[in-house]
Parts: structure tokens; C-alpha cells; sequence
């Protein structure tokens, strides 16, 4: 491979793993904002707080598959149980 393709490819893995790292942060924000909404009886927030953490759940399922290193795939895997984790408790 040139040297282009390879430095393409690594941008494109690094900008990977930034959108997957940043849903899995948002994820879990939505989700406790989901939580503090519905035990304040805000249903319509926390409908809508439940449904965001569930797509940056969605996001990161459907993309980590092309994360190219192993071990932070793994991580992403862990970050995305705990968020699951989160979401089914709501």
C-alpha cells in the first residue's frame, strides 16, 4: 500500500474511534437524564433522553465491527455492555 492509503486509513480509524468514543459518552449522559427525568415525572423528556441513548448504543453496535485494533475494540465492547446495562434499567 502507498504511503497515502495508509495514512488515509489511519485518519479514517481515528476518526472512527472518536464518533464511537463520543457516543459512548453521550450515551450514558442520555441515559441518567433519562433516569432524573422520569423520577421527576418529565415522561415526555425521558422518552425522548431513553430513545438518544439508545441510538448512540445503536451507533457504536453498527460501526465498532470496523474498529481495526483488537484491543480497543474490546474496550469499546466493555463501554457498550456497561451503556446496554444502563439503558435496560430505565
Amino acid at each position: 500500500m502507498s504511503f497515502e492509503h495508509e495514512a488515509l486509513r489511519a485518519k479514517t480509524q481515528r476518526t472512527l474511534i472518536d464518533f464511537l468514543q463520543t457516543a459512548l459518552k453521550t450515551g450514558p449522559t442520555q441515559a441518567h437524564s433519562a433516569s432524573i427525568a422520569k423520577s421527576e415525572g418529565h415522561m415526555n423528556h425521558y422518552v425522548q433522553a431513553k430513545q438518544n441513548a439508545v441510538r448512540a448504543a445503536d451507533s457504536v453496535r453498527r460501526f465498532m465491527s470496523q474498529v481495526a485494533d483488537g484491543t480497543v475494540r474490546t474496550e469499546i465492547g466493555k463501554q457498550l455492555a456497561e451503556l446496554d446495562r444502563l439503558i435496560s434499567e430505565l
